[in-house]
């Protein structure tokens, strides 16, 4: 045939109308590659996005992603998506390199009504010349009196390799713990060591489980365990952390000094030649409040406190708080109220047999906070019997097994940003453990409830792969989710969500065939979004932990579509529980002493901040290594 054919009129029609349709739907990516900066083996890169538009006069279904490597991978985006014409998503991608070598890979955008989109992936894997260890791996503070500091205990970092290593950040968590690494980031040359000092500081009578995490530059993170125990002084005291809560400049500030083993009532005061940040003054009775001047300088402020009883015994101890800048969140916030009263919202935990607005408190039912025994005991049966699995689903003793994370927004921050960096390097985690970060930007609830919902599919066709599991391999989850509301009345919007949750249970059930339990977090405080950000503010954060409660009780209470157990009735979800609940009212300390200052929060005051990022994390470390369903999974046997 000539170079010259001829078609017929059909033909060209034919011809005419598909560059005529490719070019009404047509997809971009800005930009259109992505190259990663060079990447030390088991380290991951900072994230890039690429922005995908439909420049077309149609609408375009993306219906999936995929990468030609495993190791780039997609941190978010969705799919399928339908784009109008001028619609635009990005997609987000990290470089976690396995090998010391040059990798040029590609993303594809597969799309319905366009063409797919390839995107040029490249970066360098580098092979690190330290060798790094810790001596010892564990700390332990037994016996710690209360109101007191503990004699601090050091870690020794070794470099036994030939090259230097640089030691960046040092993270620890709880707050009852604190580290001294000098100052940051130091240099570890080949054959030298270097030395972190811990104490610990507890301000109740309970066990205390931590961490602390060393971020390098050229090896994945160390983790430290940490235990210590605080008991009852023989004296009077007051318990609180010698360092308090962090104050904000011009904003409004509470503080309150818990006396102990002493007669009521106790007169407080500073000493003579001690002074707190301006604008704030120690009441008699304890409290330490006002607004902080707008001109007070932004340091560490160290005063000295006295404490009397009726009965003429004395204390002084030395306490410290530090002024920070404001945040862009409306720091004066400091606790919420009850709806049309002055009333602080108590914690639902502190609740009890209380009630808020007719709803009674505590997080199961009758106002308790324990797990009832028949569902304990059958968690620790679920727990017990949860095996590593092969990629089918089937046991297999050198198999994995899968703990997913599920929500919004502030989970995938709380669980990204603080928890994992933490947890997947903790020498104390089983080994057969793989943590999947299923938790999305605008995953809330509603959007979650469909069985066939975009988020599902990216959990199961990215997030999944990406950590290198399969759906039937997925055992547990843990669930920090609300709505997004900004409107509605209680209890109706939060009896809405409640049967969403219910949904997603159904729905658990049916896309990952062996996951038997799931663990249901509270939001974070959210009083300083109120004026700056309408997602979730209070009373709405506050509130969605009555959600959670009431699903779960649903199950309690026997529901048949909530059915865990054989025995019963088919089995449609998994066993629900309460993980750790976190909501605690601002600067108010709960009866654990949790509280959420609002450098905790980033300029939002929606989203966890570092500091709030590994307050939650702590949490979720001390409650997953404690609780008795979860300790024959969650810990190395």
């Amino acid at each position: 045939m000539s170079r010259y054919t001829r078609y017929s009129s059909a033909a060209l029609f034919a011809i005419v109308f598909f560059f005529v349709s490719s070019a009404s739907a047509q997809l971009t990516s800005s930009p259109p590659t992505l190259s990663y900066a060079s990447t030390y083996i088991g380290l991951t890169s900072t994230a890039k996005t690429i922005t995908i538009k439909n420049t077309g006069t149609n609408s375009v279904t993306i219906d999936g992603i995929s990468s030609s490597c495993a190791e780039f991978k997609l941190s978010s985006g969705l799919a399928p998506l339908t784009l109008s014409p001028g619609q635009t998503e990005g997609y987000s991608f990290y470089f976690q390199p396995d090998a010391a070598q040059a990798f040029s890979c590609s993303y594809t955008i597969t799309a319905t009504g366009a063409g797919d989109v390839v995107v040029p992936v490249s970066g360098t894997g580098l092979a690190s010349k330290a060798i790094v260890s810790l001596s010892p791996d564990s700390l332990s503070f037994l016996n710690q009196t209360l109101g007191t500091s503990s004699n601090s205990q050091t870690i020794t970092i070794s470099n036994t390799g030939t090259g230097p290593i640089k030691l960046n950040t040092v993270e620890i968590v709880p707050e009852v713990f604190s580290a001294n690494a000098g100052t940051l980031p130091i240099t570890i040359n080949a054959g030298s060591k270097a030395t972190i000092t811990v104490t610990y500081n507890p301000e109740y009578e309970v066990t205390n489980l931590g961490a602390l995490e060393l971020n390098f530059d050229q090896v994945p993170n160390l983790v430290v365990d940490l235990s210590g125990n605080g008991v009852a002084p023989s004296g009077m005291v007051f318990t609180n952390s010698a360092t308090l809560p962090k104050a904000t400049q011009g904003s409004a500030y509470q503080v309150t000094l818990l006396p102990m083993n002493g007669s009521a009532p106790y007169t407080f005061s500073l000493k003579s030649g001690s002074s707190l940040p301006s604008g704030l003054t120690l009441a008699s009775a304890g409290v330490i409040s006002g607004t902080v001047s707008s001109s007070a300088a932004l340091q560490k402020y160290s005063f000295t406190v006295n404490l009397a009883d009726s009965a003429g015994h004395t204390f002084s101890r030395q306490l410290s708080t530090t002024v920070d800048k404001t945040t862009g969140s409306d720091c004066s916030n400091i606790w919420w109220d009850v709806s049309g009263t002055t009333t602080p919202i108590t914690p639902i935990d502190d609740l009890g047999t209380g009630s808020y607005q007719g709803e009674e408190g505590g997080l199961y039912p009758d106002g308790s906070n324990t797990r009832p025994t028949g569902q304990n005991s059958y968690g620790v049966m679920l727990g017990d019997a949860i095996q590593p699995l092969d990629s089918t689903g089937n046991p297999d003793p050198n198999g994995k097994y899968a703990f997913l994370a599920i929500g919004e927004s502030t989970a995938l921050d709380a669980f990204g940003g603080g928890f994992l960096p933490i947890a997947q390097y903790d020498p104390q985690i089983n080994s057969h453990l793989v943590f999947v970060d299923g938790a999305q930007g605008g995953g809330t609830p509603k959007l979650f409830a469909p069985v066939n919902a975009n988020y599902w599919e990216m959990i199961l066709n990215n997030y999944l792969p990406d950590a290198g599991v399969t759906a039937q391999q997925v055992v547990v989850a843990w669930i920090e989710d609300s709505d997004g509301m900004s409107t509605g009345s209680f209890p109706s919007d939060m009896t809405q969500m409640q049967s969403q949750y219910e949904e997603m249970m159904n729905d658990l059930r049916t896309l990952f065939p062996n996951l038997v339990m799931v663990y249901f977090s509270s939001r974070i405080y959210a009083g300083y979004s109120n004026g700056v950000k309408k997602i979730d503010p209070e009373p709405y954060a506050y509130e969605a932990g009555f959600a959670v409660k009431n699903a779960i009780a649903d199950q309690l209470n026997g529901n048949a579509n909530l059915n865990y157990n054989p025995s019963l009735g088919p089995v449609v979800a998994p066993w629900m529980s309460w993980g750790p609940y976190y909501w605690a009212n601002g600067l108010l300390a709960r009866s654990d002493g949790l509280i959420w200052t609002c450098q905790d929060l980033q300029s939002d005051g929606t989203h966890p901040s570092n500091s709030g990022e590994l307050k939650v994390a702590g949490e979720l470390l001390n409650f997953f290594k404690t609780d008795d369903t979860t300790t024959p999974w969650f810990l190395e046997p």
